[in-house]
């Protein structure tokens, strides 16, 4: 376990008023975006947020994109971390959302240059989805526009967004979105952000109870080690409704359904946070567009077989050599009851209880506590809610 901390953030925030981040804490996010009119107004907004132990990504004007075609660009830099970057809330400094291969050069530089003076502290920056065009990215591909990012921009965290819940269905090739930002966060050893969709706007639809949990758990089994929302107020723009708050920053339903899954992250955080992503599998149907690999348990990991549905299964090792796995039922109308076969045999299963964060024997057979050892290898039979995922820890 580690007590580093789970970034749980969102865009769009309420207006700047203390008892409003005292809720984004009861909701349980662990960063807030910091927006103000000015540097006092963010520094007072800085204030709350330590006072209800909320780290802060600070949008601050100065910073913007195209900051270094200014000579004198680095003084805007410096400024910015005089003003910040001793507070005790600090958690990053935003840069800009979803820029052109054009841009990464001098996004390097500000990047770069806050790492100098501040190293302690984000120079934050969100990438876009793989469905945006060859125009929008500057590259052929996705993945040549991830690509060149990490190796020009070097960032300590890799961000994305993608929205794959549309009106009509949902949107193709999510996953393999998913796997380009695993895979290009493990070369570079930097975790990465998935930024999802919880306010329905232009064509996409308003997220289920269960669409939201199966954004969450299909992210954390590729291995996210940070999430967010877009958005938690909802903006008073175009046809967007039904977000966490309103327009009139009253909570609607989606605030609880948002509110119950950070803390289930914060439960699971301090287990996550130390692991390393080692494979993941798709069961029994590959999904469009991913590696072939990606929907055979076929030798490499620990996991032989499963049963029951249709699963997603994310394979981890620890820092003590441990494999962990967690399972996700990919349905999210339905619940399954799951059948895991482990490939080798282990005395010890136990799974990561999402109320106390603490580790507890995973029952051997549907209702019976686990009270010997695993020799067969089969580990449990177990039932999963939609979209629904469980984190399992397994020894000798």
């Amino acid at each position: 376990m580690t007590n580093q901390l789970f970034p749980i953030s969102y865009w769009v925030g309420p207006s700047p008023q203390r008892e409003r981040y005292a809720e984004i804490a009861e909701a349980g996010f662990t960063v807030a975006a910091v927006t103000g009119a000015d540097q006092s107004e963010i520094l007072r907004i800085l204030e709350w947020c330590h006072e209800f132990g909320l780290k802060a990504l600070v949008v601050d004007r100065r910073i913007r994109s195209d900051m270094t075609e200014k000579v004198d660009w680095e003084a805007a830099v410096d400024a910015v971390v005089a003003a910040y970057g001793g507070h005790a809330a600090l958690w990053g400094y935003f840069v800009t959302d979803e820029p052109h291969l054009r841009e990464f050069d001098g996004l390097g530089q500000i990047v770069r240059a806050f790492g100098e003076r501040d190293p302690s502290h984000q120079a934050y920056i969100n990438l876009f989805p793989n469905y945006a065009s060859p125009d929008q990215l500057g590259t052929v591909s996705y993945a040549a526009h991830v690509r060149a990012y990490m190796d020009t921009v070097r960032p300590e965290l890799l961000s994305y967004d993608n929205y794959s819940l549309l009106e009509t269905g949902d949107r193709p090739h999510y996953f393999t979105n998913l796997e380009i930002i695993r895979r290009e966060a493990l070369r570079a050893g930097v975790p990465f952000m998935n930024i999802i969709l919880s306010t329905p706007h232009f064509n996409y639809r308003d997220p289920s109870p269960e669409d939201m949990r199966w954004q969450v758990y299909t992210s954390l089994a590729y291995g996210a080690q940070a999430l967010a929302y877009f958005t938690y107020k909802t903006p008073d723009i175009e046809n967007y409704r039904n977000g966490p708050l309103d327009a009139y920053e009253n909570r609607t339903p989606k605030w609880d359904v948002i509110r119950r899954l950070n803390l289930e992250l914060r439960a699971l955080a301090p287990h996550l946070l130390g692991l390393r992503s080692t494979g993941v599998w798709h069961w029994p149907d590959v999904p469009a567009g991913t590696a072939a690999e990606t929907g055979c348990l076929c030798g490499q990991g620990v996991v032989a077989a499963i049963e029951g549905g249709s699963y997603l299964v994310g394979e981890f090792t620890d820092d003590e050599g441990l494999p962990w796995v967690m399972v996700v039922n990919l349905d999210r109308q339905h619940s399954s009851f799951a059948r895991v076969t482990l490939r080798t045999a282990h005395r010890t299963v136990e799974e990561v209880s999402r109320g106390s964060g603490e580790l507890r024997p995973v029952a051997r057979d549907q209702g019976v506590p686990a009270t010997g050892g695993y020799a067969d290898g089969v580990v449990t039979a177990f039932w999963l809610a939609p979209g629904d995922g469980r984190l399992m820890r397994l020894s000798d």
